[in-house]
């Protein structure tokens, strides 16, 4: 299959020295896969170090406490994807052992984990024959298919998970390579820029090599504008304690440190503003300092700085404190 045969060998060519990819252990897919989803390869590879280092394996994530779960995490956003694989790992000592599943069926029965993780596990620790598509493999089958249509719809999905599995299946390539070598292309060569595929394994077999793609590919539907709330953010330090807030009642982030928000923005010139966007909604910031600590609201404390070093506090507002105003160090 002249495909799989270019595609594998332009892999071992050039395909990245990452540390997850020298193991073919499920738990450091299964976290490596989670971490990649939303963020930079560069940016999650600090994060997967610190993360692996501290819970090699299942058994001690399920037994870590969830604030030091957060705390591992604390930069990534998302903060789901932690709160997910603390839930998985638990299940998978529940229900499986501790020992996690090699099948997809099975894989799908986990808290937090879908169709792309669920194949990524099964295919590449385990080397069973599934396909994973995340955006990476979307952008290489768009182009060289010439896919005009919307690639998140489901139908794009199964036009392109079809023509993988026969060119897997029948070339017998070994899964764990095939996937990777599919994702690495798309992240190294199909970006986003690179519209006509140069530097493409495939050369003239591809349609977007070949100049013949219409347009933009692949085709996303532009996203609907999320809507802007503006919000004040309080801050106050005295000595060593800073005011910070425990109020998530807003169902955001879940659990995790902020310093005291009300709604709206105030008259007065702010300190500092910035803006936040999450995948619904943008926070408008104004920042304002309080002359005196204020029990305005029953969520509101005084907090040792050691103790909010100790803990993850949302992005947002980790922002304010790392960017602007004092930088929060531990006591000598």
């Amino acid at each position: 299959m002249e495909f799989t045969k270019r595609l594998l060998n332009w892999y071992h060519e050039n395909k990245r020295d990452l540390p997850f990819r020298a193991s073919k252990d499920p738990y450091h897919i299964w976290v490596s896969e989670i971490m990649a989803q939303q963020t930079q390869i560069a940016t999650m590879i600090p994060y997967y170090n610190r993360w692996i280092e501290s819970f090699p394996d299942v058994s001690t994530l399920a037994a870590a406490d969830i604030n030091d779960v957060l705390k591992h995490w604390e930069g990534l956003g998302y903060y789901n994807r932690a709160r997910n694989l603390h839930k998985g790992a638990l299940f998978v000592m529940e229900h499986f052992n501790g020992i996690i599943p090699s099948t997809k069926e099975e894989l799908l029965l986990i808290p937090g984990i879908g169709d792309y993780t669920s194949s990524a596990i099964a295919s590449i620790a385990f080397d069973q024959p599934e396909i994973v598509i995340d955006g990476n493999v979307k952008r290489v089958m768009a182009r060289y298919l010439n896919y005009t249509e919307n690639v998140n719809a489901r139908k794009a999905h199964k036009v392109f998970e079809s023509f993988l599995k026969k060119e897997l299946i029948e070339s017998k390539a070994n899964p764990s390579d095939f996937n990777q070598a599919m994702m690495e292309l798309g992240a190294l060569v199909y970006t986003p820029s690179n519209t006509l595929c140069v530097g493409s394994p495939f050369k003239e077999m591809c349609a977007g090599y070949r100049g013949e793609n219409i347009g933009q590919i692949p085709y996303i539907p532009k996203a609907k504008k999320v809507p802007s709330f503006k919000k004040t953010v309080w801050y106050y330090q005295q000595n060593h304690s800073l005011l910070v807030s425990t109020d998530d009642s807003d169902g955001l982030m879940k659990g995790l440190l902020r310093l005291p928000m009300t709604d709206g923005h105030q008259d007065t010139p702010p300190l500092l503003t910035l803006k936040h966007k999450f995948s619904h909604l943008e926070w408008d910031i104004h920042v304002h300092p309080l002359s005196e600590a204020t029990s305005a609201n029953e969520n509101w404390h005084l907090m040792d700085l050691n103790e909010v070093n100790s803990k993850a506090m949302i992005t947002a507002h980790k922002k304010i404190l790392i960017a602007h105003l004092e930088q929060i160090k531990p006591s000598q």
